[in-house]
């Protein structure tokens, strides 16, 4: 004889946290996984490029630094702080240093 099914409450019905929590983190595992294959599978083409800093800054021998920067200056203070930055790193008055747009393609 077959037994009756007994019919679920709404409290029954709702997921308890815990096992909320463990759905979830199965699911964040799965994909992470699945994200680290894209990864190995965009470098498959070569090693990417050296980053050479020759192509951001250059050094005259009169002791003035230019820096190509490709941001623009739009209120965000970008013209004052690189200056300031490499000026303290490479221990030149911060009137040595100077700043010209690159164009968006060079860098």
């Amino acid at each position: 004889m077959a037994t009756p099914t007994k019919k679920m409450t709404s409290d029954e019905k709702v997921m308890k946290r815990r096992s909320f929590l463990q759905v979830a983190a199965l699911g964040g595992g799965a994909v992470m996984l699945s994200w680290k294959d894209l990864a190995f599978a965009q470098g498959r083409g070569g090693a990417a490029p050296a980053l050479k800093p020759s192509n951001f800054i250059k050094v005259a021998a009169n002791g003035i630094v230019t820096i190509m920067a490709k941001n623009p200056e739009i209120g965000q203070g970008i013209k004052t702080t690189l200056p300031m930055v490499i000026a303290e790193e490479f221990d030149v008055d911060w009137k040595d240093v100077r700043v010209e747009q690159a164009d968006v393609e060079s860098i």
